[in-house]
């Protein structure tokens, strides 16, 4: 059997002419993927995943990599193979999921809600539990990344071991991961340039197999506060909270008759799902009272794109206030919005006050971009094209009005644009994300995480040009480490969801043939980091690429 990197090295998956004697490309790939049997939505309540919850200290664990402030939290989880039931229509469905070891079993796909404070170190053990004689799609060496997260190169969850960032484990084996939660602005700038409170998540990693992993059901939601977002709705900013702040992950996935996972593991173009999930639950509802909630919204699809927007029965749209982006809060609440162009990896956080409603009403979150298959939706990032009914995620259910304490103010977290002069002197690079030989590539080149791209000196700013030379495909861009600022898009000013200014991200959109200027500082840890396209089938076919920071 040839590894599925060597397929993609010979062109196979793309329809080359094949290299290998007596095979042929079409054998090689699946059939045309089935249809999900017909399930009937809105049956089962949303789940919601419980906070991982601390253990005793460890003993011989590696040290925390700089001092901390603040008492450790220790955390301890598994990655296991377990059954779950997605829909009450469908028996239970093999998948593998991370486990808090303080809970003895889950029926739930995705694992626990990791929850840190800043400055409130965190050392997590994980173990991989997964079965050693598997046999199917994924691979069972894992390596989790804390996406979004500050934190050292050795507990960023880099896919390959190479010698200083050896974290990927085989089953039997532990790794502990050190997130410090040092808010970057009590070290390097003054208040107002805190920026690492935000929703964040974790998922594997591992090189060239990042997407089949992730669809198995890797993932799950990690959210931090600090003394401005404090998830208390009596202190700072006063926010939804509590029972009342609530992650959303959205994904699609595919099952056969038997309601196992259906994946192609040599489509490299990008899966799309035909079943829609919430929290790990197929087309789910939630009872919500009548009082402000925050959501956090994250797309967890491997490839699908989804346009976020929240609609009543007879399809009329619903406004709420946006008051962050994956890369925390914003700078000014906005206010009236109805619909959010979300990629995979992409999140931001709303606002939805259902005291507006009677008692009974009905909503649906929606997505009515239209995405036909793995190049990306029909339109550009400015004008997307819609389908006439979107395919619905979750049903609300507007109950009895609660006591509401939250508020949300019109400011929120202010820092200031890059300055002209920090511009003028950052090093400017062009990164080309396009498709060479029937893999995709960064500059030309497929991945090679022993050898650096280029080479970053810390605390010294950035300016990159993101340019989508591929054609008419796809690609969200993922920078690990330090968040991004969006200085221009197609040579014009971004919208203030992107806007530098308002808002910081960790995943820039690229549409076919877009160029988007972001400026980046890296301004602590030295090591190596990646860059790479979040369609994660382009991911693990190989549109990655390191850079160092020294």
């Amino acid at each position: 059997m040839f590894h599925r990197r060597e397929f993609l090295r010979l062109g196979l998956c793309a329809g080359a002419t094949p290299l290998l004697p007596n095979i042929s490309a079409a054998n090689l790939r699946f059939a045309d993927p089935p249809s999900s049997p017909r399930l009937t939505p809105f049956v089962a309540p949303m789940p919601i995943p419980a906070v991982a919850t601390p253990r005793p200290a460890f003993a011989n664990t590696a040290e925390l990599p700089r001092q901390v402030v603040g008492p450790v939290t220790y955390l301890e989880i598994v990655a296991e193979q377990r059954s779950v039931q997605l829909h009450p229509e469908l028996p239970p469905t093999r998948v593998w999921g991370y486990r808090d070891l303080n809970v003895a079993s889950t029926s739930l796909m995705l694992g626990p809600t990791i929850v840190q404070r800043s400055n409130c170190p965190i050392v997590l053990r994980y173990h991989n539990d997964l079965p050693r004689n598997h046999v199917g799609f994924g691979v069972t060496e894992t390596v989790v990344h804390w996406h979004g997260a500050h934190l050292p190169a050795s507990s960023d969850g880099f896919p390959e071991n190479i010698p200083g960032y050896s974290a990927v484990t085989h089953p039997g084996e532990h790794y502990d991961y050190c997130l410090p939660g040092l808010d970057p602005g009590c070290i390097d700038g003054p208040v107002d340039d805190h920026d690492r409170p935000a929703t964040m998540w974790y998922h594997d990693h591992v090189l060239d197999y990042t997407a089949q992993n992730v669809y198995r059901g890797l993932a799950g939601s990690f959210l931090f506060f600090d003394e401005v977002d404090t998830g208390d709705e009596t202190t700072g900013l006063r926010l939804p909270s509590g029972d009342y702040d609530v992650p959303l992950v959205l994904q699609d996935r595919r099952v056969d008759a038997q309601g196992q996972l259906w994946y192609d593991p040599l489509d490299h173009n990008g899966f799309l799902g035909d079943l829609f999930l919430v929290n790990g639950a197929v087309q789910p509802f939630c009872e919500v009272r009548a009082r402000k909630y925050r959501f956090r919204l994250l797309n967890g699809c491997n490839a699908r794109f989804l346009g976020a927007e929240l609609r009543t029965e007879a399809g009329q749209a619903v406004a709420f206030d946006v008051i962050a982006t994956e890369g925390g809060l914003l700078s000014q609440t906005l206010r009236g919005q109805s619909f959010l162009y979300m990629s995979p990896a992409k999140r931001f956080d709303i606002v939805v006050d259902f005291s507006r409603f009677a008692p009974g009403t009905v909503l649906y979150l929606e997505s009515r971009i239209d995405h036909p298959d793995g190049r990306g939706p029909k339109g550009t990032f400015d004008r997307p094209v819609f389908k006439p009914r979107g395919d619905r995620y979750l049903k609300f259910v507007v109950g009895q009005p609660a006591p509401d304490a939250s508020q949300v103010p019109d400011t929120l977290r202010p820092f200031a644009p890059i300055s002209a002069a920090e511009i003028a002197t950052a090093t400017r690079r062009e990164l080309r994300f396009g498709r060479s030989n029937g893999v995709w590539v960064i500059n030309g080149e497929s991945v090679d995480l022993e050898h650096p791209l280029f080479t970053v000196q810390r605390d010294k700013g950035e300016v990159w040009t993101l340019r989508n030379s591929s054609g008419g495909w796809w690609h969200p861009i993922h920078v690990h480490l330090e968040f991004m600022r969006v200085l221009r898009r197609n040579g014009r000013v971004p919208g203030p969801l992107e806007r530098d200014g308002n808002a910081r991200t960790d995943t820039v959109i690229l549409g076919p043939n877009d160029e988007v200027e972001v400026f980046v500082k890296f301004r602590d840890y030295s090591g190596r980091w990646v860059l790479h396209c979040h369609t994660t089938e382009h991911e693990d076919a190989y549109m990655m690429t390191c850079f160092d920071v020294v």
